[in-house]
């Protein structure tokens, strides 16, 4: 009626969900990647609840239209439509399975059959409970015992339970214990802010073509976020009548007036007042009992003596590397008058650097270290301990902040903890990247970015990714990556070049010729020879610099398999074994360029020592565009500008100026 007179191509604000107009606030995008998560991973339980009218059934809308249904079975059941003992039956439909017998043993059978050979086909079955705060006890029992079913050691059945904020009431009581254990991530759908109810409304209107006819006064959207409690089917409901009201009255402008009389208007329709959003306190989705008693024991270090831990900044590390990033972050961090305190929290054991450690001495310290002794097994049970203890440890410590580094299974379980508990989270480690699910790191990353708070960057073109994918410009930050904070540690005790290739034999002549050395990275796998490039590659070196090829055990055995020692040797390439990032640090600061392929080792050291790099797989050809490199990058000797604390400093300010103090 009135979407004609006000120009607009359809409906604005309909009540039926309709995923092309999902609006992507904060408590929504952080939903949307639990399920995507969820999706991902293929087994367990993810919980999502919200008030009604809170857009649940539009997020999981918006989940199926995007799942790739050659990969992803999905089969919805809204539990409102079953009566007593019908579950197995609902789920055998939603799946398209025709079963005619009532036995429940034999619809346990057809759906087993039916799993199983959705998982002979490559696919994985996703099933969807709506409205799952509807659930007896007996029917949440019944879907625990078929997430049991397995095809090898892979879960055949993965569960998302949508609900009422009652669900969680259910999940929390002990009888659901078991159920809890396999719960690996849960959020709670919230009412949009002041501000998210404004973008929320101007969203939907400009997808049908709004041209700001009718005119909203600017004090509006407050007076309806007031009204409706910031839940989006209330907004909906409002607007609706607020349009229809300005058509009929032939006015051009909602005016704070017209929302005061629709708003008494559906008060007396609905016999009381609109109701409010209530947001609940998180409750534990996941139990600690066997699943905390399969994993190691959680390891304190106090690195700093009768240090405060007053809200300390919590870092997430998942690999050794990522340990030193930590741990120069947190030297940043633990200096000045404004200093923070730091806790470094690792998932797993605690790292052993055995002989590196003397070159870890200039490292400063976090005030404490916490290893989570989890499985190193990917999986729900892995995941759960994470969650479970990562969720006690900031009940402890009431951390100011959560950062986040690296892409890992560990990485994005912290920072689905800390948002759950409603703890900032910053990425350190936003990038470039192909969302591709046989890239979990990938993926992992993409969600962890959509959780956080702030996400740090280091090139320009990671922006244009994060953009791509839908995060905000205001909280993508590029301040550098950490791993130049550790290359300079490194670099600062580094061995002479001499030193190390002496240590294999080899002349440090060849470290000390006009033209300086190259560094290489490439590798072969395990079996394979040398393909084509490289043959051709080493065969163009010519009057190149010398280089120096850092070798695993399979690529040695390929290059002396494909007799090319002798090429090698007029090519002036010499073959050394991988080195130590101390050791590689010291080779990459004197070197004129790095030659690496496709898994990119030691690409980005060279890219903050300001060393060239080519990727061999991008290059057309190898030989040429190695030679314009080097025309392009003449050899320099080592040193640069004065350090200035680096992106460590940067994002220790950053975080000062983030955080409450």
């Amino acid at each position: 009626m009135y979407e004609s007179h006000f120009g607009l191509t359809a409906s604005p604000f309909q009540l039926n969900p309709d995923p092309s107009f999902y609006f992507d606030s904060k408590g929504h995008s952080n939903a949307l990647a639990y399920l995507r998560y969820g999706a991902y991973q293929g087994e367990g339980f993810i919980v999502v609840t919200g008030e009604i009218g809170a857009g649940k059934t539009t997020l999981v809308r918006a989940l199926l239209s995007e799942l790739d249904s050659s990969k992803i079975v999905a089969g919805q059941v809204v539990s409102t439509q079953l009566e007593a003992g019908d579950l197995l039956r609902s789920i055998l439909t939603a799946f398209g399975v025709q079963s005619s017998s009532s036995s429940k043993a034999t619809l346990i059978a057809s759906l087993e059959a039916f799993l199983t050979l959705v998982a002979t086909r490559g696919q994985r079955a996703l099933l969807i409970v709506d409205e799952a705060q509807n659930l007896n006890r007996e029917a949440v029992e019944e879907l625990r015992m078929l997430s049991n079913f397995q095809f090898g050691h892979h879960a055949l059945l993965q569960s998302f339970l949508v609900g009422q904020p009652d669900l969680r009431r259910l999940l929390q009581s002990p009888s659901m214990e078991q159920l809890r254990q396999r719960v690996i991530a849960s959020c709670h759908l919230g009412p949009l802010d002041a501000g998210e109810t404004h973008a929320y409304i101007e969203h939907r209107l400009r997808h049908v073509g709004w041209q700001e006819r009718p005119r909203f006064e600017p004090t509006v959207f407050d007076a309806i976020h007031r009204a409706t409690g910031g839940i989006p089917r209330r907004i909906n409901q409002l607007c609706n009548r607020l349009l229809l009201g300005a058509y009929l009255g032939n006015e051009d402008d909602i005016t704070v007036a017209l929302v005061d009389r629709v708003v008494d208007e559906l008060r007396g329709e609905q016999g009381t007042p609109l109701p409010h959003a209530t947001l609940p306190a998180p409750p534990a989705t996941h139990g600690t009992g066997s699943a905390r008693a399969a994993a190691g024991d959680v390891v304190r270090v106090q690195r700093t003596e009768g240090a405060t831990l007053s809200r300390p900044v919590l870092c997430v590390a998942s690999t050794t590397l990522d340990f030193l990033k930590a741990r120069a972050l947190a030297a940043s961090l633990e200096v000045g008058p404004d200093a923070l305190a730091s806790v470094i929290v690792t998932p797993h054991e605690r790292y052993e650097f055995g002989s590196d450690e003397p070159s870890l001495a200039s490292f400063g310290q976090a005030a404490l270290e916490v290893h989570l002794g989890a499985p190193r097994e990917a999986g729900a049970e892995s995941s759960a301990v994470m969650l479970s203890s990562f969720g006690e440890l900031i009940a402890e410590l009431a951390p100011r902040a959560v950062v986040v580094l690296g892409d890992s299974d560990a990485a994005l379980m912290c920072s689905l903890a800390a948002n759950h508990r409603g703890v900032p989270v910053m990425h350190a480690e936003g990038r470039a990247r192909t969302l591709d699910a046989r890239q979990p790191s990938a993926l992992n990353g993409a969600l962890i970015d959509r959780i956080a708070s702030l996400t740090v960057t280091s090139r320009v073109s990671d922006h244009a990714t994060l953009s791509r994918e839908g995060i905000p410009a205001e909280r993508v930050l590029r301040l550098g990556s950490l791993l130049s904070n550790v290359v300079h540690q490194f670099r600062s005790a580094a061995p002479a070049v001499e030193d190390i290739v002496e240590r294999f034999g080899i002349s440090p002549a060849i470290v000390r010729g006009t033209k300086g050395f190259g560094v290489a990275t490439l590798r072969i796998a395990d079996g394979q020879l040398p393909d084509e490039r490289i043959v051709d590659l080493i065969g163009g070196l010519g009057d190149l610099p010398p280089l120096l090829w850092l070798v695993d055990g399979a690529t040695d055995d390929a290059i002396r398999a494909a007799g090319l020692a002798r090429a090698f040797e007029d090519a002036h390439v010499v073959l050394l074994p991988s080195l130590a990032l101390p050791d590689a640090v010291a080779l990459l600061s004197n070197s004129a360029f790095l030659l690496c392929d496709s898994d990119r080792h030691l690409a980005d050291a060279a890219e903050a020592l300001n060393v060239a790099c080519l990727e061999l797989g991008t290059a057309g050809s190898p030989t040429k565009a190695l030679r314009k490199m080097v025309a392009g990058h003449p050899h320099r000797a080592s040193g640069g500008p004065a350090w200035d604390g680096g992106p460590g400093r940067r994002i220790a300010d950053r975080i000062r100026r983030w955080v409450p103090s």
